[in-house]
């Protein structure tokens, strides 16, 4: 399956790197996207403010009850494109719409990347 995702320049500046290689998404509205339904082997093409794409091929996916539990097990390294920084991850994962609530009622996704050339 092929999924199309807007991502935040910052981070699609690591990907396109190769510095940051999972993405964290929280379910926030099931009506529009639930992560949960995004497997191994599917591709992301993700698309960001300046309109442009760049294609991944999920090689992994794996849920966590919160944030601090994925970047406990995931790293910080390759998760956050910001910062290495735990706390302040936790922080700016947090920060971002409906995703504090929307951990709480559907947990954290870190989403495993390839870049596709």
């Amino acid at each position: 399956m092929i999924y199309y995702l807007d991502i935040n320049d910052n981070s699609f500046l690591s990907i396109k790197c190769r510095r940051k290689r999972i993405e964290i998404r929280v379910t926030t509205d099931k009506k529009r996207i639930d992560y949960g339904c995004i497997n191994e082997s599917d591709e992301i093409i993700f698309s960001n403010t300046f309109c442009e794409k760049m294609k991944c091929l999920v090689t992994d996916v794996n849920w966590y009850k919160d944030i601090e539990e994925l970047l406990v097990k995931e790293g910080t390294r390759y998760t956050l494109s910001g910062t290495d920084d735990f706390k302040k991850g936790v922080k700016e994962v947090k920060s971002i719409k409906n995703y504090e609530q929307g951990i709480i009622i559907n947990g954290v996704y870190a989403i495993h990347l390839k870049l596709i050339e």
